[in-house]
């Protein structure tokens, strides 16, 4: 049965950070992550987030060079609701840019964190806060 998990991506989740978060997932279930939402009225300082998959090497080490941008949580005022990205773990992608999971591997993720001041925004990782997750994929 295929199921979703839902991660709200917000730097004060706590389990994201250090010793990072282990999603165990089948083939064809989802993982959804919600990037930070703020409302109009709170505009003085807003999270934003890059999210990148990495290399085992990348995930131990922070660095985001050692992978690829997968998303970008760059819209903390935005209308309505938070930004939602789903990732589905399937074989076989029909799309060109779609990533094709396999049963057995270990994915890892990164995020690269940065905090809006008025018009100041400052983008860095900061690997004592970063964000690690690492996802199991299991077959059906």
């Amino acid at each position: 049965m295929q199921q979703t998990f839902a991660l709200p991506h917000h730097i004060s989740n706590l389990k994201l950070r250090k010793e990072g978060y282990t999603v165990e997932v089948n083939v064809n279930d989802y993982l959804d992550i919600y990037c930070p939402h703020y409302n109009s009225s709170q505009r003085g300082v807003a999270e934003q987030y890059v999210l990148y998959m990495v290399s085992y090497r990348g995930y131990r080490t922070c660095d985001p060079q050692l992978g690829f941008k997968r998303w970008e949580c760059n819209r903390p005022h935005a209308p309505h609701a938070p930004i939602k990205f789903s990732e589905k773990f399937q074989r076989y992608s029909a799309f060109s840019l779609g990533y094709e999971f396999h049963v057995g591997q270990e994915y890892y993720y990164i995020c690269e964190y940065s905090v809006i001041y008025l018009s100041y925004t400052h983008f860095k990782v900061y690997c004592d806060t970063a964000v690690y997750i690492i996802i199991l994929i299991y077959s059906i």
